[in-house]
């Protein structure tokens, strides 16, 4: 069954973004399934500040070494935020091994309704906006919920270990 796409969008993150997506950080743990969530357990202020340099950081702005320009993005559903996704320009040498360079979870309270599988694709549609040239997504083997969600968007396996599933999507991305 198809997920009714109405109602639902994604947003990129704005310096701008209130307590409804503070808020919703907060039911996403600090690491879930190798995703990290660095704005998790944040007060309001400490948040802002985050906020400021995650967009500076998609803008290539005061990036650490080693680091490549993320996008971060909100999903929501009817008006209001359900998860997020991140996008790295590129693969690092760390993201190659875990981690990839797509990365997405959805709020604890919002779980079990497919928003997964939707905000992946639509992270995979931002990707070609961008022009990310090559997408790779990692999957630690106690997640099969995301292996799934993988799949179901294309993925196809390249590789695994005894920790974790590898995915390709370029072939999602042909221009």
């Amino acid at each position: 069954m198809k997920k009714d796409m109405s109602g639902i969008e994604l947003r990129e993150l704005q310096c701008t973004d209130g307590l409804d997506v503070y808020n919703m950080l907060q039911t996403i743990g600090s690491e879930e399934n190798e995703f990290h969530n660095d704005a998790y357990g944040l007060s309001f202020e400490e948040f802002k500040s985050w906020l400021k340099k995650q967009y500076n950081w998609s803008r290539g702005i005061e990036l650490p070494e080693g680091y490549v320009k993320q996008w971060i993005f909100w999903m929501y559903v009817e008006g209001r935020p359900v998860g997020f996704g991140k996008l790295r320009e590129k693969l690092t040498e760390h993201s190659k091994k875990i981690g990839g360079n797509i990365g997405y979870a959805i709020s604890s309270v919002e779980r079990g309704k497919g928003y997964g599988t939707v905000l992946f694709g639509m992270l995979l549609n931002k990707a070609k906006e961008i022009k990310i040239e090559t997408v790779m997504s990692t999957v630690e083997k106690g997640n099969p919920i995301s292996k799934r969600i993988q799949e179901t968007n294309g993925g196809i396996l390249i590789q695994e270990n005894d920790q974790r599933w590898y995915f390709s999507f370029d072939s999602q991305l042909d221009r």
